[in-house]
């Protein structure tokens, strides 16, 4: 009986070795017939498996992590910066709606008694430093997070950007005060005479839009080289697509299970958006994966695979 299970357990892999070869060989024809479509494979198998190798949903949840202990002061220094430029109008419903969809399954009451909680600290005094010092947690795991995915912290020679701790000050400060003057725009009616939009029609692209800024100087100013903007803004644009998915399905999901309001009742909220800032971060590292493997090509790191451009005729690199 055991001889026979194992003999059909050796059948089936060799028939699932026979299917994936024929799989291949027709994808590497489709690949030359269409050069472009195989370009595009061919970059998306690199990604992906680089990915897997370096590990990055362990540090994804890592991330996730420092970013927990960051948020809460990372937003009472946002708050209070768009307190000080735009008044009472800075904890309006329109700002409400645009964290709740940057920071989405928080219990609604934990949300508003963060904003509350943040007028509540006034002055420039110690209160400011203790804010800037609980941020900086999550920005430096990031950083290094970053220099792992850009394959910098072994190979500390290729880095071209030094003196961290000042570099992740600054990127702390510098991107608090362009997401200020993001919000401030758009909350503070200043661009009603560029944009032929009222500002109700515009806060549904708040979100999308806020989004796509931050991850793109995340990748473009924060790694420990010199990142070209369309490579951060291209791996900002697919991952922050990807987190408008996957904010979507994990919506689906939690309204068509019962298991999750079962076993966690009044905590459901923070658990949801617990577990899904650490996909967050596992999307924000794809997007890292994806701007390092655009560097890497530009560089010359990486060429296109022989297979790929022998019948395109182009040796050069990609």
């Amino acid at each position: 009986m055991v001889e026979k299970v194992l003999g059909l357990w050796a059948n089936l892999i060799a028939i699932l070795e026979r299917i994936g070869r024929v799989l291949a060989v027709l994808w590497h024809e489709i690949a030359r017939a269409v050069p472009p479509l195989g370009r595009a494979g061919a970059f998306t198998v690199e990604v992906l498996g680089k990915y897997h190798k370096d590990d990055c949903l362990s540090y994804a949840a890592g991330l996730s992590f420092w970013l927990i202990v960051s948020l809460v002061p990372l937003s009472t220094l946002l708050f209070k910066l768009l307190g000080a430029i735009l008044g009472s109008r800075a904890y309006g419903p329109a700002t409400l709606k645009t964290l709740e969809e940057i920071v989405p399954y928080l219990p609604d009451k934990l949300v508003v008694d963060a904003l509350a909680n943040s007028q509540k600290i006034g002055g420039m005094g110690l209160s400011w430093f203790v804010l800037l010092f609980g941020s900086y947690w999550g920005i430096s795991q990031l950083d290094t997070s970053l220099a792992h995915v850009f394959g910098l912290r072994i190979k500390k020679h290729r880095q071209t950007r030094k003196n961290h701790l000042l570099r992740q000050v600054a990127f702390l400060v510098g991107g608090l005060l362009t997401m200020v003057i993001f919000l401030t725009l758009i909350i503070g009616g200043a661009l009603r005479k560029v944009i032929p939009m009222k500002q109700a029609d515009l806060l549904p692209y708040m979100g999308p839009l806020l989004g796509l800024l931050v991850v793109t100087m995340v990748l473009q100013h924060l790694p420990r080289l010199h990142v070209k903007f369309r490579h951060a803004f291209l791996g900002a644009a697919i991952s922050t697509a990807l987190w408008w998915l996957a904010k979507w399905g994990f919506g689906v999901y939690l309204r068509h299970t019962l298991t999750w309001g079962i076993m966690y009742g009044s905590l459901l909220g923070i658990v949801a958006a617990l577990t899904f800032l650490y996909y967050s971060c596992a999307i924000l590292l794809l997007g890292a994966e994806i701007t390092a493997a655009f560097y890497r090509h530009e560089s010359g790191a990486t060429t296109v695979p022989p297979w790929l451009r022998a019948k395109a005729g182009d040796p050069a690199k990609s």
